[in-house]
């Protein structure tokens, strides 16, 4: 009768691993968006001072197409009111990148 309950519950724990296993299979599988897209937004850090001003820093990254969904990613990224130098000065700043900076970064260009 022991010999019976001990198949049971190995047999019970191999279902029931078999099914967590096929469950995260299937979560991930769903979600691969999130792990494979390439529209997923990437950051750079920069630190605002004396070199960086931030519209030099709005400028370079966006263009006149993005430029105020640039600026608004930037406050609510880094929970800021405001982008005034005097507000932000010597604070490092999370800046969203897009696909063309991906490159520029990869592979510098140096002129």
């Amino acid at each position: 009768m022991g010999i019976k309950i001990e198949k049971i519950k190995k047999v019970f724990i191999v279902i029931l691993t078999f099914l967590i296993a096929m469950l995260v299979i299937y979560a991930l599988y769903a979600n691969k968006s999130r792990f494979y897209n390439t529209e997923t937004v990437k950051y750079s850090q920069i630190t605002i001072d004396e070199t960086n001003d931030i519209n030099g820093v709005i400028s370079t990254y966006s263009d006149k197409n993005n430029k105020e969904k640039f600026i608004s990613e930037i406050k609510k990224v880094n929970n800021l009111n405001n982008l005034s130098n005097e507000s932000i000065y010597g604070k490092t700043l999370y800046i969203p990148l897009t696909k063309n900076w991906f490159i520029l970064l990869r592979f510098p260009v140096i002129i």
